[in-house]
């Protein structure tokens, strides 16, 4: 039934009753513009005050990386190290970089980026919405939804954090120049719909080809074909220029984007999961993943019910309707996800991508150990751009009540309880979707207050772990500058993974460090090892369960391996946790060494595994071997994972340094072995790294 016939339908501008189109005119597409206003205002509270509460790391790499790209001059900075392969092009950063023209790369900057991503995702909710036969009052109705936020899990992906904002919009804005791709009348609008969605494909493709290929490539190319098809559809399908131009844009976006990245990955530093342990599950895994996906869409949609929460409070009756319309609005998705194919579709290029993306995301959920669904809540981020699509295309379909009461009521249902969740989601939620409209919880760290507390004693440089470093710098204007660390060995290092090498350089800072560290995680450091290697504790504050260790200096012009330059030597010993596979510490002399008997064959000493910046290094080795014709010990460099072997050197006797020089292209870790070869005894005492060019 067109959407202009008589109905009881939906009020809006097309389908309102004849008798009254100046009532209908007035009231209805100016309530749901005024309930899409106040829940926009809503968002930009959350953004610009309540988000503040939430912050954390995950959300402040945007803004420290539009930094780094403002102080280094690149829009990829050299120093940077990316994750799992991805490079950020499209993102928060974009929006970061305008504003810290005027503003620290503090909180501000972080709200304005959000705000910019926001305005993006609900206009793109707007288009999407506009390629059904749909008037403006429920296309107002649907963007107000999203607008509410929906659950404190949508709202931190979405518009707090905002990462898979970023993809939302994205995929919306393809679908969208698709369409009208298709539709194109002249030859004008077909170079510009082209131009594009070229354009976006190749932004797509050069941040990683492999992660868009899954997430965009495949359900853009499904849509792309059904839309090139249309089967029932007498009007024929898209026109030749139009088939032309697709067939341009996905192939030279796919193609340039693909080369784009593997240009700027090979100028880049990376810091990527291991593919190899991403694995299958065994049956009953999956089975039991099924049920844990359904959690899932409850807690997404603002579902899942408050937990310790008498039925009949105020409370419980809450969760119980959010529960209701949460299930109403999956019903909906799973009809449009199998509805998505039949010819007669209104939106069926958006039905189509939001399946085949969703299907695709649920098959990786609940079959593979990519997610870790130990942590439910937290692995159903991936989920989010998807399952939010295929919700605009179930809400965005013409309803009538007559032929279709059931539709007709559930998504009236559903809208009713989304454009209502302004409130609890962006006041009262937490990024698990739990529903607090009691007292909230503080959170377990102030940073704000720990910001404070820094700079009150004086302290404007530090280190701590990742979840407690990036908050802090962008939460205290960058007043006080704490780099994130890993605690794996006695000593801290650098965690190079969403940061910048030059955080840890030796004259990053001149004056007093500090450490902030838990309790548990001060009890991992070696206090006396530091201190061997002229890093006393000078004082020590306490914030919380926060212990605040302070150092005359920084640190990270004592501490091995920090600074991957290597312009002042560095040098590691033997010692009882250096790695052997065939030697005994002994006493040597003044020193310690690694001892391997006569006879014995295999690594004496490998590691240490440090990071190594592009140049050109001269190793040192402190090695004794016993004279022998044939060779004793074997010296190499090698970088890692893979062993690839730089250089190396075989000896058949040694009373003293023996050097060894090697050079890398890219950033690596690397490895510094000496090998018994069983024709007598070796003795390692040391190797020492020193730059060798200027």
């Amino acid at each position: 039934m067109s959407i202009q016939e008589s109905s009881l339908a939906i009020p809006t501008m097309q389908n309102l009753p004849a008798a009254r189109p100046s009532e209908g005119r007035s009231y209805w597409f100016p309530a749901a513009a005024l309930i899409l206003a106040v829940n926009f205002c809503f968002l930009v509270f959350y953004v610009f005050v309540g988000y503040k509460k939430l912050f954390n790391a995950d959300s402040a790499m945007k803004i420290l990386l539009a930094r780094e790209i403002i102080d280094s001059h690149h829009f990829f900075p050299p120093d940077w190290y990316y994750g799992n392969n991805d490079i950020v092009v499209v993102f928060g950063q974009l929006f970061a970089i305008p504003a810290m023209i005027f503003l620290p790369a503090g909180f501000t900057v972080h709200a304005i980026s959000g705000l910019v991503t926001s305005i993006l995702v609900l206009h793109s909710v707007w288009l999407a919405t506009g390629l059904a036969p749909i008037g403006k009052t429920q296309r107002t109705l649907i963007t107000a939804s999203m607008a509410a936020g929906i659950s404190g899990l949508l709202a931190e992906n979405l518009y707090g954090q905002a990462s898979y904002g970023t993809i939302l919009y994205m995929s919306l804005y393809l679908i969208y120049c698709l369409v009208r791709l298709t539709r194109a009348q002249s030859t004008k609008h077909v170079v510009l719909w082209s131009v594009l969605l070229c354009v976006l494909i190749t932004t797509e493709f050069w941040g990683n080809p492999q992660r868009a290929l899954i997430t965009i490539g495949m359900p853009f190319v499904t849509a792309a074909l059904w839309s090139i098809y249309r089967p029932g559809d007498h009007r024929g399908g898209a026109g030749r220029a139009s088939l032309l131009g697709m067939a341009a844009s996905i192939c030279a976006g796919i193609g340039g984007g693909t080369i784009l990245y593997a240009v700027t990955f090979a100028h880049v530093n990376n810091a990527a999961r291991d593919a190899s342990s991403i694995k299958w599950l065994p049956y009953d895994a999956i089975v039991g993943n099924l049920a844990i996906l359904g959690k899932e869409m409850l807690v997404i949609f603002g579902g899942q019910p408050p937990g310790d929460s008498e039925l009949l409070s105020v409370i419980g009756l809450y969760g119980a309707v959010r529960m209701v319309v949460a299930i109403l609005l999956v019903w909906l998705i799973v009809r449009a996800v199998a509805t998505s194919a039949r010819p007669d579709g209104e939106v069926r290029p958006l039905a189509i991508y939001g399946s085949v993306a969703l299907l695709s995301v649920c098959f990786l959920q609940v079959a593979t150990t990519i997610p870790n669904l130990a942590e439910p809540i937290a692995s159903s981020r991936y989920l989010v751009p998807s399952l939010i699509t295929m919700a605009i295309a179930a809400l965005a379909t013409p309803l009538d009540m007559r032929l279709r009461p059931i539709e007709f009521i559930s998504v009236a249902v559903v809208l009713a309880g989304l454009l209502t969740s302004a409130y609890p989601t962006f006041v009262r939620s937490d990024p698990q979707s739990h529903m607090n409209l009691g007292l909230q919880q503080p959170r377990a760290i102030d940073f704000s207050g720990l910001a404070r507390y820094l700079e009150d004693n004086g302290l404007a440089y530090g280190y701590a772990t990742y979840w407690n470093a990036g908050p802090l710098s962008v939460l205290s204007d960058e007043r006080v500058l704490v780099r994130q660390i890993t605690l794996d060995g006695p000593l801290p290092t650098p965690m190079r993974f969403l940061s910048s090498d030059r955080w840890y350089l030796a004259d990053a800072w001149k004056g007093e460090t500090f450490l902030v560290l838990t309790q548990e995680e001060a009890n991992k450091v070696d206090w006396k090892q530091l201190a061997a290697l002229g890093l006393p504790v000078s004082r020590k504050l306490q914030f919380g369960n926060l212990g605040i260790f302070v150092f005359g200096e920084n640190i990270a012009a004592k501490l091995p391996g920090w600074d991957i330059r290597f312009k002042q030597p560095v040098t590691f010993h033997a010692n009882a946790g250096a790695p052997t596979q065939v030697g005994s510490l002994q006493e040597r002399g003044d020193a310690k060494a690694l001892v391997a008997r006569t006879t014995a064959k295999g690594a004496l000493f490998y590691g240490p595994y440090v990071s190594v910046a592009r140049g050109t290094y001269r190793l040192t080795f402190d090695v004794e071997a016993n004279g022998n014709p044939a060779a004793v010990a074997r010296l190499d460099a090698a970088s890692s994972p893979g062993g690839t072997i730089l250089a190396q050197k075989d000896l058949t006797e040694s009373h003293g340094p023996q050097q060894l020089l090697f050079s890398i292209e890219h950033t690596s870790t690397m490895e510094f072995r000496v090998w018994a070869l069983g024709n007598g005894e070796v003795a390692f005492k040391s190797v020492t790294i020193q730059r060798a060019e200027p």
